[in-house]
């Protein structure tokens, strides 16, 4: 089991784009640990972030 995954994988793993995920960090809504020039996501950051964006989704739904 992995702790943390790269931007590239977290995305393969959402069936989101890399661009989703990167601005999702550039904008704060996904935290991240960064050593030196890697960006790294754990579960848990990632998990937060899919469960947020499912609620903010169906908040727009009447």
């Amino acid at each position: 089991m992995a702790i943390c995954f790269s931007v590239k994988v977290a995305a393969e793993q959402c069936g989101l784009s890399e661009r989703t995920i990167h601005a999702a960090i550039k904008d704060g809504r996904l935290k991240v640990i960064r050593v030196g020039r890697r960006v790294l996501i754990t579960v848990a950051a990632l998990e937060e972030y899919l469960h947020g964006k499912s609620d903010e989704s169906k908040a727009g739904v009447q």
